[in-house]
């Protein structure tokens, strides 16, 4: 995956958890459905949480953990992985919870995981339901 397409902050941090040990499937649903949690229990609490763009990224992720093989190529689980959890990663290249762009960022990830993994229709399944 070529990170040069990120800003610097976010390419730091994208390249390091591209990096980390991989996890069972299993572990980065729990991950996500906690984080997912997270946001609905937190939402009065966080001043700019964009609901829609949060509920826009978490169907992404799901869908790439669905197109998980029970036994995934090595690729395919490393950037479906590195897509979770540089979203639940609050505090990642943006605050997702406390600035306004919060989770531009995350989307630009977890965007381009899809994009390389050629799932590119789901992108635009996915801007027509956040309209």
């Amino acid at each position: 995956m070529d990170f040069s397409q990120f800003e610097p902050t976010t390419r730091r941090i994208a390249e390091q958890l591209f990096e980390e040990s991989l996890v069972p499937a299993q572990v980065l649903s729990d991950e996500l459905e906690q984080y997912v949690e997270t946001l609905g229990t937190n939402a009065s609490n966080a001043e700019f949480v964009d609901d829609g763009l949060a509920e826009q990224i978490t169907a992404l992720c799901w869908k790439l953990l669905t197109a998980l093989p029970a036994d995934p190529d090595e690729r395919q689980h490393r950037l479906t992985q590195l897509a979770i959890n540089y979203f639940v990663l609050a505090e990642d290249g943006h605050d997702d919870k406390h600035s306004m762009i919060g989770f531009d960022d995350d989307l630009e990830v977890v965007a381009a995981v899809v994009r390389e993994l050629g799932h590119t229709e789901w992108l635009a399944e996915s801007a027509a339901d956040g309209q």
